[in-house]
């Protein structure tokens, strides 16, 4: 909640020279539940990144899970996530999976590891949540807390990591990079996505789009340059970033009319051009994701 300039260097490239990026509420979960008081998110001029100054949180208890998805069930998670996994593998390549040790940070109840379990020689999964943990271990995946408890038993054995949509929410990035990286065998990758601060609904409707974009449960806002700078920080030899625009035109339409978040095909009119609007935004950098390959 504070407004000063933050004091501390930035710790993904160590300068110390922020800008305000945003100013307002910020979103305390759902839709429609917002901080009664203002926040700032800092940019860092440096390395492009955004930043919320804000207590640290702790991901291990009931309430952070709240936060992010609204209901700490499994089930509750799999309503949430397992339509995504399709896309996921598509993006992926499921030509990749037969006999590698796959690793999932920060997996929730593991929809992504229920998914490749079959072909997959083993895999991993890292949660901080520890009521998700049962659930994990019943399916077979074999259960850390973080990376730095994986670390014994794997370092330099996983042949692909993965973590989706977690980037945003640690503390100190460079170091959840850097420990995923000594996970990983020569050659190997790690695959992860993060929402884009470059979502051209955020640049087009800023003050009503920005308080539903910036969490309290995100602490960093990332575009392609400051993954890049991030990869390369955490020693990863070659990075390669992806735009991916999920939300189709008349989720933008509504937006721009009600102000709110209405999903995807709510009107049939502009069908024929929603792959055209897609492929603009990703050419342009502005799509609502980003997916990055950092490669060993």
């Amino acid at each position: 909640m504070a407004k000063r300039i933050p004091k501390e260097k930035c710790r993904i490239c160590g300068v110390n020279n922020w800008s305000a990026l945003y100013k307002g509420p910020i979103r305390m979960g759902k839709f429609g539940n917002y901080s009664k008081s203002s926040h700032v998110v800092w940019k860092c001029p440096n390395c492009h990144v955004g930043f919320l100054d804000r207590t640290p949180l702790n991901y291990e208890i009931e309430n952070y899970r709240e936060l992010v998805d609204g209901d700490i069930s499994p089930e509750h998670f799999y309503v949430l996530h397992d339509g995504e996994q399709a896309d996921i593998l598509k993006i992926l390549g499921a030509e990749k999976l037969r006999g590698k040790v796959i690793a999932d940070i920060g997996c929730g109840a593991g929809s992504f590891l229920d998914l490749v379990r079959g072909c997959a020689s083993r895999t991993i999964a890292v949660e901080p949540a520890r009521y998700f943990h049962q659930e994990l271990q019943k399916k077979g995946h074999q259960v850390y807390e973080y990376c730095q408890d994986v670390l014994r038993d794997w370092e330099g054995r996983v042949d692909i990591a993965v973590s989706f949509t977690v980037l945003e929410h640690v503390e100190n990035p460079l170091e959840f990079l850097r420990e995923i990286k000594l996970l990983l065998k020569p050659k190997s990758f790690l695959l992860l996505s993060t929402p884009n601060s470059q979502d051209w609904l955020l640049q087009f409707l800023p003050e009503v789009y920005g308080r539903f974009f910036y969490r309290y449960v995100h602490t960093w806002y990332f575009n392609q340059e400051s993954i890049q700078i991030l990869s390369t920080r955490a020693g990863f030899k070659r990075v390669e970033v992806r735009h991916v625009q999920r939300f189709d035109i008349s989720n933008a339409l509504y937006w721009i009319r009600n102000h709110c978040p209405t999903g995807i095909g709510k009107t049939s009119i502009f069908r024929d051009i929603d792959e055209v609007y897609k492929k603009t935004l990703e050419k342009n950098g502005q799509s609502d994701f980003i997916y990055a390959w950092m490669k060993v």
